[in-house]
């Protein structure tokens, strides 16, 4: 048995009309559509960190796609942040002794601020992110955690882009 146009249609239209209210990506206002994301400032006493972590943000912007990064005078809002804690935990001991340490995480810990560039209005003020890996301990600690690094910078850049883009 075939089901007749009028049925095909009607089925169409509610399918279609059901996801109506819902919508994909970000949460943002129409006009807001790109970020200018200056260099973060650095409070921790891990130097250099703030370009790699500056980076982080822009790429993940770009790979989001919800706010394009721009130059600060093209920006529709703009992303501020000072990176607050730098921080390397035991996670895990190799079993035979305390002092042997298997596996480490590293926390980065950074407060942003989102302000729309025309009004001057804070979107988001004070809001504190953390981003985080977990490593295992191969070699020596300097060259194992120097790898891990950027996986905990990927992690914090994601968690800030996620906040800004779904603050409505």
């Amino acid at each position: 048995m075939r089901p007749s146009r009028f049925g095909l249609l009607i089925l169409t239209a509610l399918l279609f009309s059901s996801c109506g209210p819902y919508r994909l990506g970000t949460t943002l206002p129409n006009h807001l559509r790109t970020v200018y994301v200056p260099t973060f400032e650095n409070e921790t006493y891990e130097p250099g960190i703030e370009m790699d972590i500056t980076d982080a943000v822009i790429t993940r912007f770009r790979q989001d796609g919800n706010l394009r990064p721009v130059a600060e005078e093209e920006a529709d809002t703009v992303v501020t942040g000072k990176i607050i804690a730098w921080d390397r935990r035991v996670l895990g001991y190799t079993g035979r002794d305390e002092s042997d340490v298997e596996e480490y995480r590293l926390y980065v810990n950074a407060v942003i601020t989102f302000r729309e560039r025309s009004t001057g209005e804070d979107l988001l003020r004070g809001q504190e992110v953390q981003g985080y890996t977990d490593f295992y301990l191969e070699g020596d600690l300097p060259s194992a955690e120097e790898a891990a690094r950027p996986r905990a910078y990927q992690d914090l850049a994601r968690n800030i882009v996620d906040v800004v883009v779904s603050i409505w």
